[in-house]
């Protein structure tokens, strides 16, 4: 597990499951699913890794499948990154 995964798990436990943070919360674990992360949480969610790492998530990245899992949630962070960093995000297409 990765920093980042560590940092999303943490916020997780603290936000999502108070009353239960110790529950074994897997990286891969789909957030759904499970219960652990509603649509008010998601919300909440986003806000903190925008504020956290300093990124918008563009309105065509709010999919389901970019916020199913932790793993998931760090691999999509990881490329945005490392797109905002090399400048792509503003590259227009011609």
């Amino acid at each position: 597990m990765n920093e980042m995964e560590i940092k999303l798990m943490d916020y997780i436990r603290k936000e999502c499951l108070p009353d239960n943070s110790s529950y074994p919360l897997r990286a891969d674990e789909n957030l759904f699913d499970s219960g652990i992360v509603d649509s008010a949480g998601l919300i909440s969610f986003i806000a903190f890794i925008e504020s956290e790492y300093n990124i918008v998530i563009p309105d065509e990245d709010l999919l389901p499948e970019n916020f199913i899992s932790v793993r998931v949630i760090a691999c999509y962070l990881a490329s945005r990154l490392v797109k905002e960093e090399c400048g792509v995000e503003n590259e227009t297409a011609h």
